[in-house]
């Protein structure tokens, strides 16, 4: 992988923690991240992720702990409090990584890392959603704001489209599983820096959005729509 697509993924990585950190208004979810993208990345170096025929797969470890855990925090009434206490803006503006992502994704399909249905020159329009977060961002701060409508729907949008490439790369990744690609697997993302994608920024996007559509399907209106201070 070129030094371009290093110097995106650090971006998006540096992205992901600051707009984590402002949507909670705090430093305890980026440093869990932070904690958990090492432990990934220790594995990774081992070789954890190179057993292709184990059962359960390893590489289910890739997401599996984070998903879980955010998932938890929505059925403990102290997860749920933390929750209401999102700011909408940044957990929309989180998104935008998703741009970076994808560009990286394109070059590794190039290189022969990634099969072709992984980017956007396949099945994978992540993309859409990036680009737009952007756009939405900022219709957020400004004085005419969207409705609850529009938010959800962009919110369960952005679900879908990260749902299909994440199905994707599971089952093109080389384990007992796989199910796709066999001329081109997944290999990335079993390789470290890269493994960090599955393991910190695909759980944060999927936090960022069910988050969101927590606190709008609980509220009339998007209060949680505002600037973070």
């Amino acid at each position: 992988m070129s030094v371009s697509a290093s110097i995106l993924f650090g971006l998006a990585l540096v992205w992901c923690l600051f707009w984590t950190a402002r949507a909670t208004r705090g430093r305890a979810l980026p440093l869990l991240l932070a904690v958990v993208g090492a432990v990934q990345w220790l594995l990774a170096d081992s070789g954890f992720y190179g057993d292709t025929t184990g059962f359960p797969p390893p590489q289910s470890a890739l997401l599996a702990p984070m998903v879980i855990g955010f998932c938890l925090t929505f059925l403990l009434p102290a997860g749920r409090r933390w929750s209401r206490n999102t700011d909408l803006t940044a957990l929309t503006a989180l998104h935008i990584l998703r741009v970076p992502v994808e560009l990286v994704l394109h070059e590794a399909y190039l290189e022969g890392l990634v099969p072709r249905s992984m980017t956007y020159s396949g099945h994978n329009f992540d993309i859409i959603t990036g680009l737009s977060a952007a756009f939405l961002t900022a219709w957020l701060v400004s004085r005419n704001k969207p409705s609850k409508g529009v938010l959800v729907a962009w919110n369960i949008l952005g679900i879908v489209l990260l749902a299909i490439v994440v199905v994707t790369a599971v089952f093109s990744i080389p384990s007992s599983v796989q199910r796709w690609n066999f001329d081109q697997p997944n290999i990335l993302v079993v390789s470290v820096p890269w493994v960090l994608l599955p393991a910190v920024l695909v759980p944060a996007v999927l936090w960022a959005h069910i988050t969101a559509l927590f606190n709008l399907l609980g509220k009339a209106r998007p209060e949680a729509a505002q600037p973070a201070g």
